[in-house]
């Protein structure tokens, strides 16, 4: 390790991500950060990585883990055990992520994307109907949560009735990813939101035992490897954790994507005269403004990266979003442009744990961005103030809009 990062210990170079204010804009914070210090280790000791190839080497090349040498993770609140994440497929490495991945990835292929479309489309219309008749909408309950959570309570097996109570839940859930490092109060709403799901899915779990349907929890209680079928609390997990990865990074997709949109009425209008750019259009959304701002990795083994030798047991935050406006990589990178050619970002992650969901995600925000683009050509589009949710990715809980 250099003298010169071990001088750098403690500062985190302007762009402290627990800073309420961080998530207002936090692009320019995290050029500073990118520029000045790329490979940055942080009061906390964890090693914050933010160039594009950087960001890719560690997802693709570097010898990295979920988890520690003990099997926990370096982020989790080790108070919270009701509904932790710790067994949930996105922390597994090796053998159990691929058995958990295979069954949960039956749920999320190109065939439930079909079959999902036809209501996409119907929700994101009926909404657009009832904006326009209204002369607005607030694109967060309109929309941004309306749309997946129909989508990914269906594939759960939840029932319609109950998709409001997750509204909360699912927000504060976000919070156990990096527990650790947060406040008692935010601490305590993350733990009591995984004890109330834990027992919702407990008692859907009993219930749906009884009568089996065509849906992830009816498969995941039926299926088994030689033998080895999931217990209850490898169920519960499975479903709290789909529901929260499911959920609210796309709603963080549809919201931060119309909120682009609206502040850049050349590509919206853009998009109404060419529909056909709007699968790049929905990547350039992901790349301008990705809902997770970072993800994490532990390195198995001392790893040399840009000039630094990070040692064993280093965890690692790869930095999305700063990596996606990477001038290393992107042209112009702070400009959105729904005509970018190569949109290799980096919001999905990468290596076996690249984002299960991504298929499903970005067909919703196809529909609603198309949709946008259509219903809205000639209208002026007003916003009123941004409410950021509790959640700990970059998601809105209110963006009010006037059509005019």
């Amino acid at each position: 390790m250099s003298e010169t990062k071990q001088a750098e210990v403690g500062d985190w170079v302007g762009a402290d991500f627990f800073d309420p204010s961080f998530r207002d804009d936090p692009y320019p914070k995290l050029a500073h950060l990118r520029e000045n210090d790329p490979i940055n280790l942080t009061p906390v000791g964890t090693w914050r990585i933010s160039r594009y190839e950087d960001v890719k080497a560690i997802f693709n090349d570097a010898p990295t883990s979920m988890t520690d040498k003990h099997d926990d993770s370096p982020n989790f609140d080790p108070l919270d055990t009701k509904g932790s994440f710790l067994e949930f497929v996105l922390n597994k490495d090796g053998d159990a992520h691929r058995r958990l991945r295979m069954l949960v990835q039956k749920s999320f292929g190109q065939k439930t994307v079909r079959l999902m479309e036809e209501e996409v489309a119907k929700t994101v219309a009926a909404a657009f109907d009832k904006a326009l008749a209204d002369g607005g909408m607030d694109v967060v309950p309109a929309l941004a949560h309306e749309v997946p959570s129909r989508m990914i309570c269906q594939i759960m097996g939840v029932p319609m009735q109950d998709r409001q109570i997750f509204n909360e839940w699912t927000a504060a859930r976000t919070n156990a990813f990096f527990a650790k490092f947060l406040p008692p109060d935010v601490q305590e709403r993350t733990r009591n939101a995984g004890a109330a799901m834990e027992d919702y899915f407990r008692a859907l779990i009993t219930e749906r035992k009884k009568d089996l349907g065509d849906d992830l929890l009816s498969s995941m209680i039926m299926a088994s490897e030689g033998g080895d079928k999931f217990t209850d609390d490898e169920l519960i997990i499975q479903a709290i954790g789909v529901i929260v990865a499911g959920y609210e990074t796309t709603i963080g997709l549809l919201g931060n994507g119309t909120r682009a949109f609206v502040e850049h009425p050349d590509q919206l209008a853009k998009l109404h005269d060419n529909p056909e750019l709007v699968s790049n259009a929905t990547d350039e959304c992901l790349r301008f403004d990705t809902p997770i701002l970072f993800n994490w990795r532990v390195l198995k083994r001392s790893y040399e990266l840009g000039g630094v030798t990070l040692p064993a047991e280093a965890v690692i935050w790869q930095l999305l979003a700063a990596a996606n406006r990477d001038p290393a990589r992107f042209a112009d990178p702070d400009h959105f442009d729904i005509e970018r050619e190569d949109l290799a970002h980096q919001s999905f992650g990468g290596g076996p744990h690249f984002c299960l969901g991504n298929q499903l995600a970005k067909m919703e925000a196809r529909y609603v961005f198309n949709e946008m683009a259509q219903r809205t050509k000639g209208l002026t589009i007003n916003a009123s103030n941004i409410e950021w949710s509790h959640s700990f990715f970059r998601v809105m809980a209110s963006y009010p809009l006037e059509f005019n």
